[in-house]
């Protein structure tokens, strides 16, 4: 799917893999990772690990969904 026009995330112009080919792409993983370091924290401060776990897992599956979801899978670079 296309946002605006273009994709959020597509092919690296170097090596293997895919990577954000927009500002909405680079935002989307920013805000992943910032989730993923102060979330789990916020949510379980007092060591529950089995919510920690929930967490991590609900907001990775959360980002491979929109990632495949502005996915680029032409073949061309």
């Amino acid at each position: 799917m296309k946002a605006g026009g273009k994709y959020w995330f597509g092919r690296k112009r170097l090596g293997w893999g895919f990577g954000p080919r927009s500002w909405q792409g680079w935002l989307t993983t920013l805000a992943y990772g910032v989730l993923m370091v102060f979330l789990p924290r916020l949510v379980a401060p007092a060591g529950d690990h089995g919510v920690r776990v929930a967490v991590i897992i609900g907001l990775t599956v959360a980002f491979f969904a929109v990632f495949l979801w502005k996915l680029d899978t032409s073949s061309s670079r």
